[in-house]
């Protein structure tokens, strides 16, 4: 069974999951070329943390769910001003909800084959 992937887009609940990314801000947050300017960028992403901001430097779950089957993308080690910055379109936020919707496709489509062999049987 192929999947409408039009239809599911409208059917598919899309959910954003942000939580703070364990990989170490140093050395990871910025490689301009200037290592002042690298540790002022990072400076200021550590005291957004310490604030208690999580988009200062999170991991991103898109998943889009139907029937109870999930799929799902993740980013991490990203930096934003708030959940509507991340969401600007033309951004990840758009190419991660494609790519879960994508993934949600792949395992509805996988179930199907799978109860169809339980049918068969």
């Amino acid at each position: 069974m192929k999947i409408d992937r039009k239809k599911l887009a409208e059917l598919a609940t899309i959910r954003l999951y942000v939580e703070q990314d364990h990989i170490p801000v140093r050395r990871n947050a910025l490689a301009s070329g200037d290592d002042a300017e690298d540790k002022a960028y990072e400076d200021a992403i550590l005291e957004r943390l310490d604030a208690g901001d999580v988009w200062a430097w999170a991991q991103v779950e898109v998943r889009a769910s139907y029937a109870d089957v999930d799929g799902a993308d993740y980013l991490g080690a990203c930096s934003y001003e708030d959940e509507d910055d991340f969401r600007q379109p033309g951004g990840y936020f758009d190419d991660m909800r494609e790519r879960a919707l994508d993934q949600l496709a792949l395992e509805l489509e996988t179930a199907w084959k799978d109860i169809g062999a339980v049918l068969e049987d």
